[in-house]
């Protein structure tokens, strides 16, 4: 009887210690090119990785939020790299780009352009990861 309690409690132990270790992921999706949201997007990813620095982040920009990610637009352009630098990837939804009729190699070269920012996110979801909604 002591060696099934032992037992269990080891596999209890290690399934709990499986599920605490897992690498958090999230993907977080910005629509608008409203400077106030873009500003708490990224306050809400560095704040995230404050806490838990081994998580794996993407922002989705679609929407007005692609002149965030070109070269010669941009408001917050220094906060964007340093979310690159700390290992954010960076995606740019090619729709939003042709609706707009910009060049992709306007894109910045630490972003990636993506076919859909939806198809993006659906299979970042379906991969795992988490999906936040980018806002205040």
């Amino acid at each position: 009887m002591k060696s099934f309690a032992f037992t269990l409690t080891f596999l209890l132990a290690s399934l709990f210690s499986i599920h605490t270790s897992a690498q958090l992921k999230a993907v977080w999706e910005l629509p608008t090119g409203d400077t106030a949201t873009q500003a708490g997007v990224y306050r809400q990813v560095n704040n995230v990785l404050n806490a838990a620095p081994d998580t794996k982040i993407e922002i989705v920009f679609h929407g007005d939020a692609v002149y965030a990610l070109l070269n010669d637009t941009g408001y917050y352009k220094q906060e964007i790299l340093k979310l690159h630098q700390r290992g954010v990837l960076l995606a740019v939804c090619n729709n939003s780009l042709k609706k707009r009729t910009i060049d992709p190699k306007r894109v910045i070269q630490q972003a990636f352009v993506v076919p859909s920012a939806f198809v993006e996110i659906i299979r970042k979801q379906q991969e795992g990861w988490s999906y936040i909604k980018g806002g205040d």
